[in-house]
């Protein structure tokens, strides 16, 4: 199995397109720190305790006028975390870089994944180098695994990229700052916010994004099998990458009001809400959102062995 997975990863880095999403994510990261600096990189003001100080005294003049004013209690709360913790409110460290912009660059590596997934076993019939592959003394379903761990590590591999850069880049451009920096982090769906160390949240996030990288790699490997054109199975891959994230976004609205519809896989792709808050609605926690995705993962890898496995290959 080594030697096969081996093979295929070699397959993979032996066309140019490979290294050069590589290069292109280390562009977009630098491309992101260009802005990131000329937005923020003089934004960080030496007197912001007195700047806090004085908007705490404002709001408090609001409560005296207006008692149940909540705007002005949650600021009057949350610049006195600003205090107490000693987190600067407009500070743009290689941290803040690393969780305002390099995980949203996250959406490069599964778009480069899903073009490498989609193209890998519809390319073999494209090309007829599938026979090759079937004529060795190995059952299909060895290969076609091998295949499917070989695109996992390169999806992997860009996914590492894109941290170790964005953290050399960001620091570079930004600076460097304690790994344990507070920052305060808000919930998506409420008022609500944590305090959190920047490196301890970017790693979380980090974590939260590898389930949804694998799922999204596992449909559009599922769609290579079924389809023995490259091009279409890379086009039909990246029409149901975009869907999903819309289609995810939509649901999300809807499930308080449909409960069917946290069944279904759309809304627990992202699971980085987790990074955040507890739940995506009531009902619907992290434990729930994992199962889920679990289930489907399981559904199109059975999905996509059973038909490897019956799929003539003579034609």
């Amino acid at each position: 199995m080594i030697a096969l997975v081996q093979n295929e990863l070699m397959k993979i880095f032996s066309r140019k397109s490979s290294w050069m999403y590589m290069i292109f994510i280390v562009l977009f990261i630098l491309i992101g720190a260009i802005f990131y600096t000329k937005m923020y990189g003089g934004d960080e003001h030496k007197n912001w305790r007195t700047s806090i100080q004085a908007d705490i005294k404002t709001n408090q003049e609001v409560l005296k006028k207006k008692p149940n004013d909540q705007y002005a209690q949650q600021s009057i709360k949350k610049d006195q975390d600003y205090l107490k913790y000693n987190i600067k409110p407009n500070a743009h460290t290689n941290w803040n870089f690393m969780n305002d912009v390099v995980i949203t660059l996250g959406m490069f590596v599964t778009l480069f994944s899903v073009i490498v997934c989609s193209g890998n076993v519809a390319a073999e019939f494209a090309n007829g180098t599938i026979k090759q592959l079937i004529i060795r003394p190995h059952p299909r379903w060895k290969i076609l695994l091998s295949k499917y761990i070989a695109v996992t590590i390169y999806s992997i591999i860009l996914l590492v990229i894109l941290a170790i850069m964005g953290f050399i880049i960001g620091s570079i451009f930004l600076g460097y700052s304690d790994f344990h920096t507070k920052i305060i982090e808000s919930a998506v769906n409420t008022n609500g916010y944590d305090i959190k160390d920047a490196g301890s949240q970017f790693l979380l996030k980090l974590g939260l994004y590898l389930p949804s990288l694998i799922i999204v790699t596992a449909i559009s490997f599922m769609l290579s099998t079924l389809f023995r054109t490259q091009a279409l199975a890379v086009g039909i891959g990246i029409f149901v990458l975009f869907m999903m994230n819309t289609l995810g976004g939509v649901i999300l609205l809807l499930m308080n009001k449909y409960h069917w519809m946290k069944f279904l896989i759309f809304p627990h792709l992202d699971l980085s809400v987790y990074a955040y808050q507890d739940h995506l609605v009531d009902g619907v926690n992290f434990a729930f959102s994992i199962v889920t995705l679990i289930i489907y993962y399981l559904v199109f890898m059975a999905i996509t062995f059973a038909y490897f496995q019956k799929r003539d290959i003579a034609n």
